[in-house]
């Protein structure tokens, strides 16, 4: 017990410790000098104006909170689709270890180790060894937006004109097919794209195996006996599979991130003498600072480290694949 007591009392340090440089972290402190420094610019050359602060957070922390909102949204919503897959695939592989009726059936029920099972366990395991590749292989792109943004070109031009649109604008039919061919041929050139086209190739060879067991159970029509089902799991499979791809290609708004991000920057000098005019203190404060009212640099501090939290939270939940999964550790599809 008392060793027990002891490591968990050295965890909860450890956890601390990583929450205090989680905080404090070397951009955080940099933002505060900065705002600091803004703060002492102000006092000295005796700057100050009042406004009101819920502009910012109408500017900054409601879209914080909101993407950092949808980002757990998606991570909950992958964490249940990675679930249904797992689920999803050992069912398949207990259909075909199970209902092929060779030689020794029955005694071959739950046999791990019969040539069709290990084939088709080879199979599984390849296809999710693709899928967990795939959806944790970086893109160098945010979002699919981020690619469109690329293939409609002139963005910055496109953007200052206050056009957001993520396609090209007119009618022509030859302008919109090569802005396809353009996404299409970005996407091509992705590195998770040779993962999911090995995928749906380890489908495929799921869906002809499907088709061979329809023999192997001595039935002479897909269908028949319960058969169905396994056109079922593998249309699950591609379903759940495609939802992954979903939640990783289009992620939560990779402008409105890099906005606020440039917004708290800016904010951490503009705000220099609005926290001049509303930090006041008392003379024996100031006094026992010696280099005057201590109250605007404390405000801009607690602005800098708050605001930069949210944003490492942001930042880390929205750039983040789903659930680094091992592939191998689905529930031990043979040696289940």
């Amino acid at each position: 017990m008392r060793v027990t007591a002891g490591m968990n009392m050295r965890l909860h340090l450890v956890r601390v410790l990583r929450a205090t440089v989680y905080c404090f972290n070397i951009h955080t402190l940099v933002l505060c000098a900065i705002s600091c420094m803004s703060c002492y610019v102000a006092m000295r050359m005796n700057w100050s104006y009042r406004l009101e602060f819920s502009l910012m957070a109408l500017g900054i922390t409601i879209p914080l909170t909101f993407n950092i909102t949808q980002a757990f949204t998606r991570r909950e919503r992958a964490l249940i689709t990675l679930a249904e897959m797992k689920a999803s695939i050992i069912a398949l592989y207990w259909q075909h270890r199970d209902w092929p009726q060779d030689d020794n059936f029955p005694d071959s029920l739950g046999n791990n180790r019969s040539a069709w099972a290990v084939q088709f366990a080879n199979v599984a395991l390849e296809f999710l060894t693709h899928v967990q590749q795939y959806i944790t292989t970086p893109e160098g792109y945010e979002s699919l937006s981020e690619i469109r943004l690329r293939a409609k070109r002139s963005t910055l031009l496109a953007l200052s004109l206050g056009d957001t649109r993520l396609q090209p604008v007119g009618d022509s039919d030859s302008l919109a097919a090569s802005f396809i061919l353009r996404v299409q041929r970005i996407n091509r050139s992705l590195p998770g794209y040779t993962h999911i086209q090995a995928a749906y190739g380890c489908l495929s060879r799921m869906s002809v195996m499907n088709e061979q067991l329809t023999f192997k159970a001595r039935y002479s029509r897909g269908g028949e006996g319960g058969l169905s089902r396994s056109a079922q799991y593998l249309r699950y499979l591609m379903a759940q599979m495609e939802q992954l791809r979903m939640i990783k290609i289009y992620r939560t708004p990779f402008m409105l991130r890099y906005c606020c991000s440039v917004l708290i920057h800016i904010g951490a000098i503009v705000l220099g003498p609005y926290f001049v005019h509303i930090g006041v203190c008392d003379a024996d404060a100031t006094e026992l600072w010696g280099l005057g009212c201590p109250a605007p640099f404390i405000m801009a501090c607690i602005y800098a480290v708050i605001c930069m939290l949210l944003l490492n939270v942001q930042v880390r939940r929205a750039a983040t694949t789903p659930p680094e999964q091992n592939s191998r550790g689905h529930g031990g599809t043979t040696d289940t």
